[in-house]
């Protein structure tokens, strides 16, 4: 993502100059080849010296450890976020670093929905950012105008801009991001040798996601683990529910079958209007609202 958002940054102006950091000389060598930065360096302090945003692209089980590195290392004025798919831990651990260290520094959380299950540098490519959703999540402590700058930031790279709450945004992410990495692990795992090895594009196509980073899934369950196990309960009782109606059709010929055949067509249509309406039909911008949020209002509902 770090590299996504980097290359997108030059290519549309959004920024006079992009400085990355990373932890090796041949990550930053590739990052220049791809056109992701204008300058890099190993020295993550060093690297945020003199930025006006500095973006935390690093999976969540590091991100406050680099915030707290570059929150000293930071010029007056300069403004932080992340791109951290979980945000209720990160806000306030975050929040209460700036205000404990007392640094003239402003956070806001962010988290840009488009990365892809594989990470690196190299995947860089497989990101698509324009019209891809990006949550702002500030709190009643977030500076005004340090949130419409973020706005603005990722609007200029094509991005739709939501704002909700740290803890709502985990509530919703838990069902439409955090819950789909997990099932399609959980469809990979269910399967024996011979049902994998018998299988075509349609198991390939619903378990991309179990290719992704152990590791890194395992971090943003933990921190978001409170709506990712009502989030599972709740899919197990869709299961549930969806296996009765099945077994019903086995009784063909009875009024039972028939009801549940009719619920079971009915079920499906309906998730296939959903999900055209959301991935096929061209998206369209969220509704702008009528008044401008103020200060002490930036917890409001989703623009």
């Amino acid at each position: 993502m770090g590299g996504a958002i980097g290359m997108a940054a030059r290519r549309t102006g959004a920024a006079n100059r992009v400085v990355g950091a990373a932890d090796n000389a041949e990550t930053i060598e590739r990052a220049r080849l791809k056109g992701a930065v204008d300058d890099a360096s190993v020295d993550l302090r060093a690297a945020v010296q003199n930025a006006d945003l500095v973006i935390l692209c690093v999976p969540v089980r590091t991100i406050l450890d680099a915030a707290a590195a570059v929150i000293p290392s930071c010029r007056e004025g300069a403004i932080i976020t992340d791109i951290g798919s979980s945000k209720g831990v990160i806000v306030r651990e975050i929040e209460h670093l700036i205000q404990k260290s007392k640094a003239k520094v402003s956070f806001v959380g962010s988290h840009p929905i488009a990365g892809s299950e594989r990470k690196g540098i190299d995947a860089a490519d497989l990101v698509t950012l324009d019209h891809a959703p990006c949550v702002i999540t500030p709190t009643q402590q977030t500076d005004i105008e340090a949130y419409r700058k973020v706005d603005e930031f990722w609007k200029a790279l094509g991005l739709r801009t939501y704002r909700m709450p740290p803890d709502e945004h985990d509530a919703v992410l838990a069902r439409s991001s955090h819950l789909p990495h997990i099932i399609a692990a959980a469809l990979i795992s269910m399967q024996t040798d011979r049902s994998l090895e018998i299988s075509g594009p349609g198991l390939r196509d619903t378990t991309r996601l179990a290719g992704s980073d152990p590791a890194m899934w395992t971090d943003i369950a933990e921190q978001n683990a409170t709506e990712v196990a009502k989030s599972l309960k709740e899919l197990g009782q869709e299961v549930l529910s969806l296996a009765n109606e099945v077994e019903m059709l086995s009784r063909q010929g009875t009024p039972g079958s028939e009801a549940a055949r009719e619920r079971l067509f009915r079920f499906l249509a309906d998730a296939r209007q959903r999900h055209d309406k959301r991935f096929v039909e061209k998206p369209k911008e969220p509704e702008k609202p009528e008044e401008e949020a103020e200060a002490g209002d930036l917890t409001g509902p989703i623009q």
